[in-house]
């Protein structure tokens, strides 16, 4: 397969390898900004300086992409980074699944279907070769831990770890020493990303959606706490 999305990097992270179930922090719909972030990355659409994102002529190759793009393209209206962080999630309601189409394809990841209480529909996705995301961890060790200089790439994706709390997650297996370097390396470029301008519209796309998620979830708490 090809290089991974940041989106995939994330979901690889962010999923139990056994059960394929969320683990941890891990919130599958902020996805939906690093989708975003992938589309800026690979060319796909363009942020201007007001923040609002324009859909580019090429059609993404890769199926997670192409169905966001289409949602964006499909608006006749220019929209903003926040306005799509915040609708996505209503109109592709399982980005999780969305996101490993690819992996499931290339073999990376498992699908299987389910049923809670015989009615609700469930979703797994355990690991099925594991090297990809090995490899990933690897990476990330050598960035946060061994002090590599990150690529723009490695750097986005570090400062949405960061804002997801998944840091720990990604440095799973590390003793307690490494562990809080590697946090406080990854505090330290997600700081310095922020004034990047090479990046700025895909920082700006994960920050949105991280607050997007914050807020959401915040509301759900507190509805079912009423």
């Amino acid at each position: 397969m090809g290089d991974l999305l940041l989106s995939e990097e994330l979901l690889l992270i962010g999923l139990h390898d056994e059960t394929g179930k969320p683990d941890g922090w891990f919130q599958p719909n902020n996805l939906h900004g690093a989708l975003i972030c992938d589309l800026i990355e690979r060319g796909a659409v363009t942020v201007d300086g007001k923040k609002k994102v324009h859909p580019g002529e090429r059609v993404p190759e890769h199926p997670a992409l192409r169905q966001v793009w289409e949602t964006i393209t499909a608006d006749a209206k220019v929209r903003s980074v926040s306005h799509w962080t915040s609708t996505l999630p209503w109109k592709h309601t399982k980005p999780a699944e969305l996101v490993a189409e690819r992996l499931v394809d290339d073999g990376v990841l498992t699908r299987e279907e389910g049923k809670v209480l015989g009615i609700f529909r469930t979703t797994r996705l355990p690991a099925a070769d594991p090297a990809p995301e090995r490899a990933l961890r690897e990476r990330l060790r050598g960035v946060l831990v061994t002090g590599i200089e990150p690529s723009a790439h490695d750097a986005l994706l570090v400062t949405l770890l960061n804002a997801t709390s998944q840091v720990k997650a990604a440095l799973d297996g590390l003793d307690k020493e490494q562990r809080k370097a590697g946090t406080k390396r990854a505090a330290q470029i997600a700081k310095g990303l922020k004034d990047n301008p090479v990046v700025k519209a895909q920082y700006d796309a994960a920050m949105a959606a991280v607050m997007t998620t914050v807020v959401a979830t915040a509301v759900v708490t507190s509805s079912g706490g009423s």
